[in-house]
Formats: C-alpha cells, sequence, structure tokens
C-alpha cells in the first residue's frame, strides 16, 4: 500500500492530464491493464443544463451571490458524477474534486452571509466528500507522475517500477470502491436534494444583515480580495528559503486567493484573467513542488514496507532521486512566479479593478 496524501494543481487547475484510454490500466507500455472496479449504482435527477458562468453581479445582495455560486458549481459536481462512477477517465474524479473544492471555498468566503448551522452542516458534507475524491485523485497523480517518469526511461527500468505502480493502481481502486459506496449512498442523495433546495431559494438560511452594514458585492468584495492577497503577501520573508512545510502554506494560501478572484470574475472584468493568471502560475510551481515530494515519500514507503529484487529496488531508488532533484529545482525557481504576484504593479492593477465597483 502507497501511503501519504497527494494532491496536485493541474495548469488553470481543470485541464485535463494525458491519461490511460478507457479500460487501458497503468499508463506505461507492455503493462497489463486490470479489470475496472465493481460499480453501484447512483441516482443522479437530471438537472437543468449546467451554466457557463455564475452570473454574479455588483449589486448581488452578499448570500444570493454566494448561493448563485453554490449553485453553479454544485451543477458541476453532479455532471461528473456519471464519468465518476465509469471510472474510465481519471480527469472524471479530478473535475468532481475541483467543483468540490470550489464549494468549500464559496463557503469560506460567503459564509458570514448565512446562518451559522446550515454553513456548518454544509461544510461537514463537503469536507467528506472531498476527502473520498482526493483520496482517488492523489493516487491518480502517484500514476501519473510514475507513467511520466517511465516513459522517459528503458523498458528495464520500468519494469523495476512496476511493483510500485501496481501498489499505487490497486490502492486506488480499493478507494474508488469507497467513493462510489458514499456517492450511492442515502447519505449522499439526501445531501442533494437539501444542498439543492438551499441554492434554488432566495433568503433561504441567509443570515440577517446588521443595520447600516455593507450587503452588497461591490462594497464587501473589496475587503475579501485584499485579505486573501494579504494572506498570500505574508509570505514574503519567508519565500527565499522557505522549507517545504512553509512552500505547503503558501500553495493553500494561493489557492484560496485564486478561488475569491474567480468567483468575482465577471464583477472585476474586463482585468480579471490578467489577475487571475499570476496567482495560478505561483499555485502550479508550487502544486509541482508538492505532488513530487509526496510521491518521493510515497516510493519511500513502498520501500521501507516491501521487498523487491535488486533491479526493482534500483528504478524505485532512482524515481526517488529524480523526484528530490526535480523538489530541490523547485524550490530555488520559486521566486520567478512569485515576484511577479507580489509586484507593485499587481497590486496597482488589483486595486483599479477593485476601485471600479
Amino acid at each position: 500500500m502507497v501511503e501519504g496524501p497527494l494532491e496536485t494543481a493541474s495548469a488553470g487547475g481543470d485541464a485535463a492530464p494525458e491519461h490511460p484510454e478507457p479500460g487501458s490500466g497503468p499508463e506505461l507500455p507492455g503493462w497489463p491493464a486490470e479489470d475496472g472496479a465493481p460499480l453501484v449504482a447512483v441516482m443522479v435527477p437530471e438537472r437543468d443544463a449546467v451554466p457557463t458562468s455564475p452570473g454574479v453581479l455588483t449589486d448581488d445582495p452578499w448570500a444570493e451571490a454566494g448561493r448563485k455560486l453554490l449553485r453553479f458549481h454544485l451543477a458541476r459536481v453532479l455532471a461528473r458524477v456519471p464519468g465518476v462512477m465509469a471510472a474510465d477517465d481519471p480527469e472524471e474524479v479530478h473535475a468532481m474534486r475541483v467543483a468540490a473544492r470550489r464549494m468549500r471555498a464559496t463557503w469560506r468566503v460567503f459564509g458570514d452571509g448565512f446562518e451559522g448551522g446550515a454553513r456548518r452542516r454544509y461544510q461537514a458534507e463537503l469536507r467528506a466528500i472531498g476527502a473520498s475524491l482526493g483520496a482517488v485523485r492523489d493516487l491518480d497523480v502517484l500514476v501519473e507522475i510514475l507513467g511520466s517518469h517511465g516513459r522517459q526511461r528503458g523498458d528495464r527500468h520500468r519494469a523495476g517500477l512496476q511493483p510500485l505502480l501496481r501498489a499505487s493502481d490497486a490502492e486506488r481502486k480499493v478507494r474508488h470502491v469507497d467513493l462510489l459506496d458514499l456517492l450511492g449512498s442515502e447519505r449522499f442523495t439526501t445531501f442533494v436534494d437539501d444542498y439543492d433546495a438551499l441554492v434554488r431559494t432566495p433568503g433561504l438560511a441567509a443570515a440577517p444583515a446588521p443595520a447600516h452594514a455593507p450587503g452588497l458585492v461591490r462594497n464587501r468584495m473589496p475587503a475579501k480580495v485584499w485579505d486573501a492577497y494579504q494572506a498570500v503577501w505574508g509570505f514574503e520573508a519567508e519565500v527565499p528559503d522557505a522549507d517545504l512545510t512553509t512552500l505547503h502554506d503558501l500553495r493553500i494560501a494561493s489557492k484560496w486567493l485564486r478561488y475569491t478572484l474567480e468567483f468575482f470574475r465577471e464583477p472585476l472584468d474586463p482585468e480579471a484573467s490578467a489577475l487571475i493568471k499570476p496567482v495560478v502560475a505561483l499555485q502550479d510551481h508550487l502544486g509541482t513542488i508538492h505532488d513530487h515530494s509526496v510521491a518521493a515519500e510515497a516510493a519511500r514507503s513502498f520501500l521501507d514496507s516491501t521487498p523487491g529484487d535488486r533491479g526493482e529496488v534500483k528504478a524505485i531508488r532512482r524515481f526517488i532521486e529524480d523526484l528530490d532533484a526535480s523538489v530541490d529545482r523547485g524550490r530555488r525557481a520559486v521566486d520567478r512566479p512569485w515576484k511577479v504576484l507580489v509586484a507593485p504593479d499587481y497590486r496597482r492593477a488589483l486595486g483599479r479593478a477593485l476601485a471600479r465597483l
């Protein structure tokens, strides 16, 4: 069993990575395909077509803007259920996880617009769903990294990696069955029905606004955006010599800044894309560091717990060495995307966009 969490930040957050053709198994030449995991029935009611944008406006009441985003990302979660059930395409799990994360992030940004009990209940359910999706996606990432590494090596080296890949793929199948059990459960069905009512009913569970408090997107959004930016900017003194723990924390902060800006894309347009692009660049860079670091630790754990012949041990150690070298290169190069995001020019552009509201 391969241990340890593993996350990835794909380019742009939703870009589809390379993956095997349906039913082809691990993506290395000559490696045998295995039967897919058993499926369970999941009933997802027919819904409106998935919208292309949430439609957040500057004069929307705060809770109702959050409700639009919750509805937008719920549609995206549910649209991916059939693909996740089919187990043919790792990108389906990835996309569903991305949508579920954005729902959680919506609660983080707009949660103060809703009653505390509702906020806590839905956040707890989304954490459980996200954890199950993450357990599968993490192993997909490890298999992708193994595949990329193996394709650059000869047949003997790929054969040496085979035990690690097979163990990862077997663990992925187990986690996928757990995910299917969750999606097929009464708990998930109840959650979807309850959540659907929340996102479709204006005013439901909205917290009363205090007298004279700002209550619209245009007068609450600037503070939220600057808070998210400050959380990233606060790492300035640590970045040059940051260890992996610090870079992991910075990755989380940059992810929340990205989500916050994306939630307000429509009010921030036409500047939105230019503001989001540097955040994505930093997040992707940090995501690669994180993925390779955790993949190396997973391979070390596998070597410690699983006997192998000389060729297998040599191949896996080479895999670890290459990942460690990639992590070191990434740490040394983090200044490049970081400096763009914390430059005065970026803050001026962000300030101008917020001042237009």
